[in-house]
């Protein structure tokens, strides 16, 4: 989980899974969503895929979100699981192993995707924009959106005018810390991993 600290009145929780999951709608914290307003602006097909893990997919939280949104009813929305998709991040074959990463994105979108006719997918877990150049040559039709553009707009409307020194990036960590922190220097990301007990 990555939180990103603005100043003592800004918090972002750049975690797609306990945004959904957990009812964050607390001022000081920005919390990381479906992008699901972008998504139906975008879909021709009014057929829209939601990755995300496992524990959000079959969420109330999400189901709430969904509904919150109040898309027409010639709209559908799917509720993928991508939580093998997210595995591929997590233990970095996206890096060294791009052939199998293609294999499995096939496995696990092929038949919701060209059974549904689903144009547009939202990439809700911090890990799948790691994927997102495998997902469209997989499927270069279908728009992927990604929410950090989003959440990054956020963030500078709040802090814009804001003359604060203290910001700060701060990585967290359940699982073994140095194999995560060796993989994140794979990716040019330097900053020290934290252990956070789960």
């Amino acid at each position: 989980m990555l939180q990103k600290e603005f100043s003592p009145d800004i918090t972002v929780v750049a975690s797609n899974t306990p945004s959904i999951i957990l009812d964050m709608s607390i001022k000081k914290i920005i919390d990381v969503k479906p992008p699901l307003k972008d998504a139906r602006k975008i879909s021709k097909t009014k057929q829209i895929g939601i990755l995300a893990t496992k524990s959000a997919i079959n969420s109330k939280g999400l189901t709430q979100y969904i509904k919150k949104n109040n898309f027409p009813k010639n709209f559908k929305i799917f509720k993928i699981n991508g939580s093998d998709l997210v595995e591929l991040v997590e233990s970095g074959k996206f890096i060294s192993n791009k052939k199998y990463c293609q294999n499995i994105i096939k496995k696990n979108l092929d038949e919701i995707i060209l059974q549904n006719n689903i144009d547009t997918i939202t990439l809700s877990s911090t890990h799948l924009p790691f994927l997102k150049i495998l997902l469209k040559k997989q499927y270069p039709k279908i728009s992927f959106i990604d929410p950090a553009d989003i959440v990054a707009k956020k963030v500078f409307s709040k802090i814009k005018n804001k003359q604060n020194k203290r910001n700060m990036l701060k990585i967290f960590a359940t699982g073994n810390v140095k194999t995560f922190q060796t993989k994140l220097n794979k990716m040019g990301i330097n900053n020290k991993v934290i252990f956070l007990s789960s």
